[in-house]
């Protein structure tokens, strides 16, 4: 905030000395002067050093060359130790500084500034952020920035300002992190500061308006496996909206090298999706403190394609904590989505299977979904204490599915969740590319007609009841011989003569529900328990009992 207001200030001081002098007589006063406006206005905390100073006094213009706001440590170093430090320092270059339009009448009487146009060209700003916990969002820095510099101004009023090629480093020493933008451009519309706009909240930074873009973002995983781009950002502050466009969450590495690296069985992702929008975003939630408010998000055409390698050893370190509402809950921040919305999403999981030395791949194409109440935040939760995801989808390319889940946020530690899913028709063909490679089973027929999930789980286990109509069933075990699987002709008579049933219900018998029950495996992921839940109730109504 200061630094948008240290800017504003200088145009007073520059016009002020140049009314009645010549500049090449008194740059140095007027240097001299600009840098004790700064200091005055920032408690001593900044110094303003300027190059050289042009400027044209028919037209009204100033020009600040190679401009340098710089933090005086040793300051910052006794209010960190009274505890008055800022949670953000900021350090900043200007190679150009062009002020246009200035209204000299205006300062003279009013000690008001008025300007048409403000521009900077290739800032680089630096800002080193540490959280200090005696500063409460209470605390209104504008206010105090403001009753600094009004005895030497009364308002600030500027019709545009643009910063052009922002080079922007933020390091948040509190997490050990930097990140780098560049190339952004901010365009800020009717500026106004005064004694009544410094608490106007429908202003962002004293502006009615700002447009902030960014492309070609980029930045690595902290594993350096997978690199996170945004091919365009764009900001437009009135309509308290942002839109992020073309967005890809890649690895850097081959499966191969990836595999090598980690050198443990490991989901591999890859996610893209057109675009992500956010709406009704509160700005001060993020710039007061470290929240994030929301009110809705929507993604579209996007694919997630996991890949998990099962010939690598087993990850045996524990997953326990690690279900999405209990990660929500683990934030380092505070966040209020009230809904997220999805529209065409393709979700595949692929999985290579040792045994046969196959992959098989589970699809769920096209999906719709809607998540409400995603939330961390302990007020919230007292009024609502469930987050919920609605979805539908098609599954294997063929059949319709629902699901939907409900996660408790009031017990997230004890992982309480529900789920209910529905998946329609189904026949044989659309099940043989997950069974044969990764089951070793061949479904030769079957007539899935519907199946039906109701379970719950926490932290140890799921349970649930399972109802699957079908008929026409009959199977082949397969084994690996060599690079190819060939019938298990005995076991597969068996399994079809004595073990599977064909069908449910039997003719002229009730449809059979089934319970299901399956103890977590600590070192398996949440979706793992609910398939092996659903698989559990799935296998009992064949016939066949799953391993636990």
């Amino acid at each position: 905030m200061i630094v948008i207001i240290v800017i504003l200030a200088i145009t007073g001081g520059v016009y002020y000395y140049l009314h009645q002098n010549k500049l090449k007589d008194f740059e140095p006063d007027i240097k001299e002067r600009l840098n004790k406006l700064v200091m005055d206005a920032s408690n001593g905390l900044y110094h303003l050093e300027i190059e050289k100073l042009e400027t044209d006094v028919v037209t009204s213009k100033i020009v600040l060359v190679n401009a340098h706001l710089r933090p005086d440590t040793l300051v910052y170093a006794q209010l960190e130790q009274a505890k008055m430090a800022p949670d953000d320092i900021f350090d900043i270059t200007i190679s150009q500084l062009s002020i246009d339009d200035i209204v000299p009448s205006e300062f003279l009487i009013n000690k008001a500034i008025n300007l048409r146009r403000l521009f900077i060209n290739q800032p680089v700003i630096s800002v080193k952020h540490k959280k200090q916990p005696y500063n409460v969002s209470e605390d209104d820095s504008s206010k105090t920035i403001f009753e600094k510099i009004k005895k030497d101004i009364s308002k600030i009023q500027v019709d545009t300002i643009i910063l052009n090629n922002i080079d922007f480093i933020y390091n948040n020493t509190s997490l050990h992190k930097v990140t780098r933008l560049s190339n952004v451009k901010l365009f800020f519309t009717d500026i106004l500061l005064d004694s009544l706009s410094q608490f106007d909240k429908q202003r962002f930074l004293f502006a009615k308006n700002c447009l902030i873009s960014l492309k070609d973002y980029t930045i690595n995983s902290a594993d350096s496996l997978y690199r996170f781009k945004v091919g365009e950002v764009e900001i437009q502050t009135i309509n308290q909206a942002m839109q992020l466009k073309k967005l890809q969450f890649l690895p850097r590495v081959p499966v191969q090298t990836f595999y090598k690296k980690i050198k443990h069985q490991q989901d591999r992702f890859e996610v893209t999706t057109e675009q992500i929008s956010f709406n009704k975003v509160d700005w001060w939630s993020i710039l007061e403190e470290e929240s994030f408010f929301v009110k809705k998000v929507s993604m579209r055409n996007g694919a997630i394609k996991i890949f998990n390698d099962k010939s690598q050893p087993v990850d045996t370190r524990s997953k326990m904590n690690k279900y999405p509402h209990q990660v929500l809950m683990k934030l380092p921040f505070t966040l209020k989505l009230d809904t997220l919305t999805v529209n065409n999403l393709d979700f595949s999981y692929t999985e290579l299977n040792p045994k046969s030395g196959e992959k098989g791949t589970v699809y769920f194409d096209n999906i719709q979904a809607m998540i409400t109440n995603i939330t961390n935040d302990k007020e919230q939760i007292n009024t609502d204490h469930f987050m919920k995801i609605k979805a539908k989808a098609v599954f294997m390319k063929k059949s319709p599915v629902t699901v939907g889940f409900i996660f408790d946020l009031a017990k997230y530690k004890n992982g309480n969740f529900n789920v209910t899913a529905s998946l329609g028709a189904l026949q044989a063909e659309a099940l043989n590319p997950i069974t044969v490679p990764l089951g070793m089973l061949k479904v030769n027929t079957v007539n899935i007609k519907s199946l039906d999930v109701n379970m719950k789980g926490d932290n140890y286990q799921g349970t649930g009841i399972v109802k699957m109509i079908y008929d026409d069933l009959n199977i082949t075990a397969l084994k690996s011989t060599g690079d190819t699987l060939k019938k298990r002709g005995l076991l597969s008579f068996i399994a079809n003569t004595f073990v599977i049933k064909k069908e449910n219900p039997f003719k002229d018998k009730p449809v059979r529900v089934e319970t299901a029950s399956y103890p977590r495996n600590t070192q398996k992921s949440f979706f793992n328990l609910i398939w092996k839940t659903i698989f559990t109730g799935a296998g009992k109504t064949v016939g066949y009992k799953v391993k636990k």
